[in-house]
């Protein structure tokens, strides 16, 4: 399985979660994708 992800920082979306200044929509919505990703490939 590949996932490709153009112009995605998912890593930095993590890495600033705990920021004050960065978005909680933003690092909420890369921890909602890559657990997507994760549940999709154990099931599949």
């Amino acid at each position: 399985m590949v996932a490709i992800c153009a112009n995605m920082h998912l890593g930095d979306a993590w890495e600033w979660a705990d920021s004050p200044e960065y978005p909680e929509k933003f690092s909420g919505l890369a921890f909602r994708i890559v657990l997507n990703y994760i549940t999709y490939s154990m099931t599949h």
